[in-house]
């Protein structure tokens, strides 16, 4: 993909970057995938090489396009959160701030939660209070993290045009260690930088039978603020943070299996309203003076207590003697609870734009599926056909407190109560059906899946009739608006040899209008002095997506020695997205007469847009052998709008969400006479300098480029006493370096954290 000279990246950086993936791309590149584990047949001997496992166990079509983090990985990165872990994936980067509540995901330039489907379970989690973040899983109970970058997936309906990421936690098994039945664990963390504590107990166990298995698994986090480099408070960044997790596997013949799950988390303290910026605004010295520091620093903040909570249940029936059954019944349940409260010095009236004085917001899905996957031939062609049906209801309420002088005494505002106008209440409800069908003819398999959804949203009335008039005039509507449509799509794989395979994929998809850019209104006035946009947005179209990618994959072994494995992948993609979904801000307006101070009645608040569209390539490489494992990732995205989010029929812009250039380089060393392993990672960046013109909302800030490093260590005890310790150190940020990422909104890095971890099994 060519670029201009300016949007190169530096010398100085490119130096580390080239040198680092030229090393793997010669032949090193690899994985400290599964570093810890023994070879299933000789579980006592340290020097057996564990299974590679970076985008599949082998060259096959189903793995194609995908990329995996085990729990060797999370382990080794002693993560605080799940954004943090994919963030080290190439085309994957991690928006908003460190703090807890204030990340979500960014997949090739998608960063809205409708457009990366989070799935933890087999359950959807998805959140899109305003400016918070929208991923609340404790990496602590993860066994896997798995994501199909772009819209390339007809498993699931209704967006997801950055990709999907499937999330499974930790079961008993995971936990045993040979022919053990019954086992307890101990962890304790402890980070520098926070002076954050982390403690882990788990218990587990199967039966003699091995027909049932469960666990038992909780965690809780607890720090005072992160340090940034210059050793200031990152505010308001501390974490209290418990979760658990419960798991009962039964066999209930040698065919079928019920899986149970409950995982449950929470997090409290004070922050800002926008959790993904930096500081709130300092206190004044007045402030101060009147309140004491922590209160002048509080009024600022609110108090949040969040829960989430998440349930599942899965039957899983697979006869071997008919291969045309492998059928899975699952249903799950996610509930999330955001409470945001100021403290009663704040001032009073002054939040309106900002949740008021007090506020809440609960979401709630529920999701039903039936699937079934059958295997057949039809004469020298070789089937694998799945069906399912699929049902998805994500409903959310929300209300405010707003006790304004005017808003108190005022009818048409519920004397103060009411839902926010910008993030309303209602309903969605999403029924999909689904058909795939890999068919095999030799080394080349063509996949070709039709997706039908139907999507049916529903407003709230707003409580304040303000914002919520009968006047037509006004344009509040919250009735029920129905979208309904296909997704095809078709990829091919070719399995040139053993070792060499090219695949490539045709996707387009769409979404239906979020219950916030459909029921978003301003208050109506009158038809002289109306908002320029008071109404709702129910005639909006869908927003759609034509996907392209394509890549070569590599897979050998015994290149360097005897027992060592490369693996190899480039990919590139395109996505091209039409009536792009944006709010209603530019001054060009249809129906507008320059100067004449009016605009046509009954504006909806948001319109569809002419689109945009986004490219870009990646190349990822791993090596692992029984001692030296190494690996190295190189993402470059671009991106640009027709017209701009403010004028569609301006001059075209960059898509402001575009991540830099980024490189991910690893190198590590195993001792398996010691049971320990050493390694470094760093991570190179490129400055961002494709930004969006000063003054336009959308504008994120350029970024300059840095250079992180990272080391790590770990040692397992494998005799005596110490069979079953694990220790592990991890250093981020060794050189304590001063950044910023661009994503992050000129908001500036974590400094040094030394995380120290030692955990017992029983």
């Amino acid at each position: 993909m060519k670029t201009n000279r300016k949007h190169r990246m530096r010398a100085s950086a490119l130096t580390p970057m080239a040198a680092a993936l030229a090393l793997v791309l010669a032949s090193m590149g690899g994985s400290a995938r599964a570093e810890n584990a023994t070879d299933a047949a000789n579980p006592d001997n340290a020097t057996q090489m564990p299974a590679i496992s970076v985008f599949g166990d082998a060259i096959s079509a189903g793995t194609a396009g995908r990329s995996y983090i085990s729990s060797a990985d999370i382990e080794r990165q002693q993560a605080d959160n799940v954004a943090s872990l994919l963030d080290t994936l190439p085309g994957v980067d991690l928006a908003g701030t460190a703090r807890p509540s204030g990340q979500s995901l960014n997949i090739w330039g998608f960063n809205k939660v409708q457009d990366v489907k989070v799935i933890l379970d087999g359950v959807p989690k998805g959140f899109e209070k305003y400016r918070q973040g929208s991923i609340f899983i404790e990496p602590e109970l993860i066994k896997q993290i798995e994501v199909n970058k772009g819209a390339h997936t007809s498993l699931y309906g209704n967006g997801g045009f950055g990709g999907v990421i499937t999330v499974e936690t930790k079961d008993a098994k995971d936990m045993l260690e040979g022919d053990e039945k019954i086992g307890a664990m101990l962890k304790y963390s402890r980070h520098s930088n926070n002076a954050e504590n982390d403690a882990t107990v788990a218990v587990y166990g199967r039966s003699e039978d091995g027909r049932y298995d469960a666990m038992a698994f909780t965690t809780r986090r607890k720090s005072d603020d992160l340090r940034k480099p210059d050793g200031k408070p990152f505010r308001f960044s501390a974490i209290d943070a418990p979760s658990s997790l419960a798991k009962l596997n039964i066999r209930l013949t040698p065919e079928q299996l019920l899986t149970l799950t409950a995982m449950k988390s929470g997090s409290t303290g004070w922050g800002p309203f926008a959790a993904m910026g930096e500081d709130v605004p300092t206190p004044t010295e007045a402030e101060i003076r009147k309140y004491g520091l922590e209160e002048a620093w509080q009024r600022k903040a609110v108090y949040r207590d969040q829960n989430d909570d998440t349930y599942s249940v899965k039957w899983q029936y697979a006869p071997q003697s008919n291969p045309w059954i492998k059928l899975t019944a699952s249903a799950g349940y996610s509930h999330t609870d955001h409470p945001d409260k100021r403290l009663p010095s704040a001032s009073l009236g002054s939040y309106l734009g900002s949740l008021g004085n007090e506020s809440w917001a609960s979401y709630v899905d529920r999701i039903a599926e039936v699937r079934n996957e059958s295997v057949f031939s039809t004469g020298g062609v070789s089937h694998v056909l799945q069906t399912g049906l699929q049902w998805h209801k994500n409903v959310r309420d929300t209300l405010m407190y707003y006790p304004s002088s005017t808003a108190l005494k005022d009818p048409t505002y519920n004397y103060g109560y009411f839902q926010p106008y910008y993030m309303p209440a209602g309903r969605q409800e999403t029924t999909g059906l689904y058909l795939q069908d890999a068919m095999t003819y030799g080394d080349v398999t063509l996949t070709a899946a039709l997706r039908h959804d139907r999507v049916v949203s529903e407003g709230v009335p707003n409580k304040a009739s303000r914002y919520n008039s009968p006047l037509a005039a006004a344009g509040h509507d919250f009735s029920e608006k129905v979208h309904a449509d296909w997704s095809p799509r078709l990829g091919l794989f070719w399995k040139a040899s053993s070792a060499v395979a090219l695949f490539g994929d045709l996707s387009r998809t769409w979404r239906a209008p979020t219950i916030d850019e459909m029921y978003s209104n301003e208050y109506y006035v009158s038809s002289r002095l109306g908002s320029s946009t008071p109404g709702t947005s129910r005639d909006l179209a869908v927003e759609r997506v034509t996907a392209v990618r394509a890549g070569v994959m590599l897979h050998r072994q015994n290149v360097l020695m005897e027992r060592d494995d490369v693996q190899l992948r480039l990919t590139a993609y395109q996505n091209r997205v039409s009536d792009n979904i944006g709010p209603r801000l530019g001054i060009l307006i249809e129906g507008y007469v320059p100067g004449s101070g009016k605009v046509p009645p009954a504006l909806s608040s948001y319109r569809n847009l002419a689109g945009f569209h986004t490219r870009g390539v990646e190349v990822e490489s791993y090596y692992n052998s029984p001692r030296l494992f190494a690996s190295a990732s190189l993402s470059k995205q671009r991106g640009t709008r027709s017209g701009s989010q403010r004028d569609p029929w301006g001059q075209d812009e960059p898509v402001s969400t575009i991540a830099p250039d980024k490189l991910m380089a690893g190198l590590g060393w195993r001792m398996p006479d010691l049971g320990a392993s050493i390694g470094w990672q760093g991570r190179f960046v490129a400055k961002q300098d494709r930004v969006l013109p000063v003054g336009n909302v959308y504008r994120l800030p350029p970024s300059k480029g840095y250079a992180l490093h990272t080391l790590f260590a770990s040692w397992n005890g494998r005799q005596g006493i110490w069979r079953g310790t694990e220790v592990r150190l991890t250093v981020d940020n060794i050189f304590n370096r001063n950044y910023m990422p661009y994503l992050s909104e000129a908001v500036t890095g974590v400094g040094r954290n030394a995380k120290l971890s030692v955990s017992r099994k029983f």
